[in-house]
């Protein structure tokens, strides 16, 4: 009987691969022109996915800043500084770090809000 060689081309292939390095992760890219009509859409999800889930009245006033990145696995990664305010409150807006992860031109059930924390003023 003779004895089948698959079981060693797997173990040295799974040695191959373990000893390969990862990939790169991709680093964080400014955007230039935070009026972009994708980057105030996403500024504009995350306003409004955070007042849902947390029953908060926020009105999304404007990006501040805005990074990309290319996320692992597919998709974007958007880290933006957004204003909003409580309708109401004199206007006072308050800025927000968030984090969203999407795909441009994909439905709206596919992206997700990773993180909406108010920011400390100094």
């Amino acid at each position: 009987m003779r004895r089948s060689v698959f079981p060693l081309e797997v173990a040295l292939l799974l040695a191959a691969a373990a000893t390969l390095p990862a990939p790169p992760r991709a680093e964080w890219a400014p955007v230039p022109d935070v009026n972009d009509l994708v980057i105030r859409q996403v500024g504009q999800f995350a306003v409004l996915v955070y007042g849902l889930a947390h029953r908060k009245d926020l009105a999304f006033l404007g990006v501040v800043c805005a990074q990309t990145q290319e996320a692992v696995g597919g998709g974007t990664n958007y880290r933006l500084v957004v204003a909003a305010a409580k309708p109401g409150d004199g206007g006072r807006a308050a800025e927000y770090d968030c984090l969203v992860w999407g795909v441009p031109g994909s439905s709206s059930d596919t992206w997700k809000l990773r993180r909406f924390r108010k920011k400390i003023q100094n």
